[in-house]
């Protein structure tokens, strides 16, 4: 009896200490948890009558606007996942990105348009970039044409708009694999054609670009090189 209630009372002294002491943590709280709240109740209007999203049971998704996808794209996302405000997952084309069960999204982007397959137990951290394609041509001329379509045909026009420009571009990709239970340290970058064994941990800051890499190791460095084996 006197454990308990000291467990109690322990209980009540925390709670009075981020009611009075940290204010600003409990609010941050009450927010994510309307924040998953609203979410889940709009995705039963925009998202889960849509054949491009595939979302399992008891996903977390703290933002609407965190899954974009294409017509013809498709998202799937694993059962128990959770899914943070400031990540961006977007699928363009016939795309395919699957991340999961078990996941943790936090602030990261991933862009695909061919495929990214991820598995579960996947965690980010900060600032977090995985996209399978380039986006912009190597050759300089072809990137001045692209950035001169995209300029000058940007809405709005504060004065009168050119004639449009046409510029097609066949954005090279290669598939990305991501394996189980894999952490993505902050400002990484995950490139296309990067194959990344399972229980594998990405350090801060490491860029990896297309190959293969050995599972039950640690990546750092840029290019991302393993620099520790857990075997």
């Amino acid at each position: 009896m006197p454990k308990y209630g000291y467990m109690k009372k322990s209980l009540f002294a925390k709670i009075i200490s981020v009611v009075f002491g940290r204010p600003t943590q409990l609010w941050a709280y009450f927010r994510q948890t309307y924040l998953f709240f609203q979410t889940y109740y709009l995705r039963k209007i925009f998202i889960n009558n849509k054949s491009q999203y595939h979302i399992e049971k008891n996903v977390r998704i703290q933002a609407l606007k965190t899954l974009i996808a294409e017509p013809d794209a498709k998202i799937f996302l694993g059962k128990n996942s959770v899914v943070y405000e400031n990540a961006r997952l977007e699928v363009f084309g016939t795309g395919e990105l699957s991340v999961g069960e078990n996941s943790i999204i936090g602030d990261a982007r991933i862009s695909c348009r061919n495929k990214i397959s991820i598995g579960k137990n996947f965690l980010t951290s900060w600032n977090v970039f995985i996209q399978d394609f380039d986006s912009h041509p190597v050759n300089p001329e072809e990137r001045a044409a692209q950035v001169d379509s995209m300029s000058l045909n940007f809405f709005p026009a504060f004065q009168e708009k050119p004639a449009t420009i046409i510029f097609h571009f066949d954005f090279p990709s290669e598939e990305i694999n991501i394996g189980n239970n894999v952490w993505l340290g902050a400002n990484v970058s995950i490139l296309k054609g990067a194959q990344i064994g399972d229980n594998t941990i990405v350090a801060t800051g490491a860029v990896v670009l297309k190959g293969q890499y050995a599972a039950n190791s640690i990546l750092a460095g840029n290019p991302a090189k393993v620099v520790k084996t857990f075997v």
